[in-house]
């Protein structure tokens, strides 16, 4: 191998000019992967993301690995006279590869030079991303891409690193444990699946993984939310109607007759009572319209539910603009109204009351955001630059995401209960919460796909929308359009 390395100043000089970086071995032996790893740290350093070094060194050793097997396994077959392209050859060989090439791998790594079997990796900072791209020249097959793709899908089921050792077991390639872990390490650094492709061109396999620039991690975003909720001058509190019916439904001997009284005095909370008591969960053959009767059959654990959900409602609107929370609560309006209809269709009745007021409250960390002062944008930006934090994260901030963090924060500091507290965190993965709240938050995630689905808004929920549908039998466009339509039906059924 010739000598392809740079040193450390012809790296950032390269950086510098928005020159690529490019490696090419065929061998790949350690001091080209350690190299490797030497080279990414120094771009890592550049853009300021040293953080990520360790997880993303992981994923890159693993990568390369991977590459690098591939070129083994079709000088293996080649040598073993079997056609790789052939299911039957393809079985047969992969029987013995392990076997065969661990004890003998100087031989097959000859064998790759002599075929001119090489992988390369390319790196390039090309606003808006770090572009890192391991490739090498064996093109993939079918079957290898669709296992990849399965053992992508399946990662995004588990919650951490240590849930998928518990649940999954290697392959004979030695692939199914690692690429789930890649990409689980991949998700907890912020790089999503939509960064993270696999693509044949002219006799070539490459893996591409694009970094934002503006990457913000768990952590940092977990310490900016707590700074955020700390610089906000108050947290509002609920109004003293909302303090009173509370304390009156914990009482086991609850006076349902004097509780409707109370909230017939708030006309907007008679209308949030009789909306929830008109949902597909308690839906009767007439329309409900008077308060008695909707108390009633909302029982204890709804009207507690709803008094919450209104409480957060009537906080918010003392503090924030009326015109910024108007488009939010309507959303939230229909994703409640839809999960409502989701609970009823599946009949998980159970989960109604949750579903409901989980809905109306998912969206509650991005009033916050939206109403923030400059002042504050301005502390927030003085913080980040304290602690190291890009401040990109601002911009990410004011676009919304990240919101959910931010509410279930703003929840806790109300005392809400801690499954709705939960479920606000939650609902950007519906396959990270916690057991007891996993099925109303997959309910809630489909609730705002559909609902974008409903009104051609952008989605917001991309990550995980086509498992959703699989899970809930909606994988066909025909079962997809069925189902919208009884929603629609079903809505416009409830409208009081």
């Amino acid at each position: 191998m010739k000598n392809i390395y740079l040193s450390k100043s012809e790296i950032e000089f390269q950086i510098e000019n928005g020159k690529p970086l490019i490696l090419k071995d065929h061998k790949v032996l350690r001091e080209y992967e350690e190299y490797s790893i030497n080279v990414l740290e120094t771009f890592l350093k550049y853009i300021g993301k040293e953080k990520i070094f360790d997880n993303l060194a992981y994923c890159l050793r693993e990568l390369i690995n991977n590459a690098k097997k591939a070129n083994t396994k079709r000088v293996f077959f080649m040598e073993e006279n079997l056609d790789i392209n052939n299911i039957e050859d393809y079985e047969k060989g992969m029987k013995r590869f392990k076997e065969v090439t661990i004890p003998n791998i100087e031989h097959y790594l000859e064998l790759q030079e002599k075929n001119n079997l090489f992988v390369q990796l390319y790196f390039q900072i090309k606003d808006p991303f770090l572009n890192i791209i391991i490739s090498n020249n064996s093109p993939i097959l079918e079957q290898e891409k669709a296992k990849i793709i399965s053992k992508i899908t399946h990662a995004k089921t588990f919650n951490s690193v240590e849930e998928a050792f518990q649940n999954v077991l290697d392959d004979s390639e030695g692939a199914g444990l690692g690429i789930v872990i890649l990409i689980l390490i991949l998700r907890k650094i912020g790089v999503y699946d939509k960064n993270f492709a696999i693509v044949t061109e002219n006799d070539m396999t490459h893996v591409r993984l694009a970094i934002p620039l503006s990457l913000v991690t768990e952590e940092e975003v977990d310490m900016i939310s707590d700074a955020l909720i700390k610089e906000i001058d108050s947290i509002p509190q609920f109004p003293d109607n909302i303090r009173i019916l509370s304390g009156m439904i914990e009482n086991k001997d609850v006076d349902f007759k004097a509780v409707a009284e109370i909230i017939k005095k708030d006309p907007a909370l008679t209308m949030e009572i009789l909306k929830m008591a008109n949902s597909a969960h308690y839906r009767r053959l007439n329309k409900i319209e008077k308060i008695d009767l909707a108390v009633s059959i909302i029982g204890v654990k709804g009207v507690k539910y709803l008094l919450h959900s209104y409480g957060v409602k009537k906080a918010m609107e003392e503090k924030y603009s009326y015109k910024e929370l108007q488009k939010i609560w309507l959303h939230s309006y229909q994703v409640a109204q839809i999960s409502s209809i989701i609970c009823d269709l599946l009949n998980k009745t159970d989960l109604g009351e949750q579903a409901y007021v989980g809905g109306l409250l998912h969206d509650i960390g991005k009033i916050v955001i939206k109403s923030l002062h400059p002042e504050t944008m301005d502390k927030i930006g003085g913080y980040c630059m304290k602690k190291n934090i890009s401040v990109n994260i601002i911009e990410n901030l004011l676009d919304g995401a990240n919101h959910f963090q931010i509410g279930s924060k703003m929840a806790l500091k109300w005392g809400l209960p801690p499954n709705l507290v939960l479920i606000i965190r939650d609902q950007s993965n519906p396959y990270a919460p916690e057991e007891e709240t996993k099925d109303v938050t997959k309910i809630i995630y489909l609730a705002n796909v559909i609902s974008s689905l409903l009104t051609d808004d952008e989605p917001e929920y991309l990550s995980y929308q086509e498992l959703i549908l699989n899970e809930f039998k909606l994988d066909t466009d025909e079962k997809l359009q069925k189902f919208l339509t009884l929603i629609r039906q079903r809505l416009v059924a409830s409208k009081l």
